[in-house]
């Protein structure tokens, strides 16, 4: 049988079944498309954890910029592919909403800091944990539960700590060709974050993500420049910006 054989017959079964194949809309490949690049940026990030578990020695700043780089692009590739016109893969990549603002690249919802003395104020500091390596630090009891949950804080009580993939989707774009923290590989704005996530402490931030080989510390992000450290104790008073949502 050729091939326009097999195509009529093809054809005819769909018509005889009733099947029939619908073109995904634009917002469904938009979706589609933000999940692989999702997937493949956190396998990105998940390899250099994983060397660092293992202790291989490399350059962490260069090789989670490279990373974050590469991820990044996927926004600029959107705003030309005709099959997302019209959907949230285009336009701009964030929306502010007053007091919280959405990433369309990652799907995440951030919280918003800010400059008055309330539970959202930039200044805040938080312990991860008691020392018992459990989730019971004041970044959780005190931020998390008491000062956004509870009260449901934006309409929402899913508000947690970001992972390490997810805290450095908030650090500025620059592009790294050379070691970490050299000329060629370096944020060039302090703190390292748009402005429309409010006020920023060029500091350390808290992740979720505990470090492998030393389950006492857990990775956390610093906004001078986009660092990532592995070796902070959970013990320790650092930043924190809670997140929800995701892909």
């Amino acid at each position: 049988m050729g091939k326009a054989s097999l195509t009529v017959a093809a054809c005819a079964t769909l018509l005889w079944t009733g099947v029939a194949v619908a073109t995904p809309s634009a917002q469904e490949q938009c979706d589609s498309a933000r999940i692989t690049a999702w997937a493949k940026y956190v396998s990105c990030v998940d390899a250099g954890v994983a060397k660092d578990a293992k202790g291989v020695s490399f350059d962490e700043f260069a090789a989670f910029a490279k990373c974050r780089h590469s991820y990044f692009k996927n926004w600029t590739a959107f705003q030309s592919k005709a099959s997302v016109a019209g959907s949230t893969c285009r336009g701009n990549r964030l929306t502010d909403n007053g007091t919280t603002v959405t990433d369309n690249l990652t799907g995440l919802v951030w919280e918003k800091k800010t400059n008055d003395a309330s539970v959202h104020d930039e200044g805040n500091v938080y312990t991860w944990s008691t020392g018992d390596n459990n989730e019971d630090g004041t970044a959780f009891t005190t931020f998390l539960t008491a000062g956004l949950n509870t009260p449901g804080f934006a309409g929402a009580n899913g508000w947690r700590l970001p992972t390490l993939a997810e805290l450095q989707t908030i650090v500025l774009d620059f592009p790294c060709t050379g070691a970490g923290d050299g000329p060629k590989c370096i944020c060039g704005a302090d703190p390292c974050i748009d402005a429309t996530f409010g006020p920023t402490q060029s500091n350390l931030y808290w992740s979720a993500t505990s470090y492998v080989p030393i389950p006492l510390d857990a990775w956390t992000v610093h906004f001078y420049g986009g660092y990532v450290y592995g070796l902070n104790f959970k013990t320790f008073i650092d930043f924190v910006r809670a997140v929800r949502g995701g892909l």
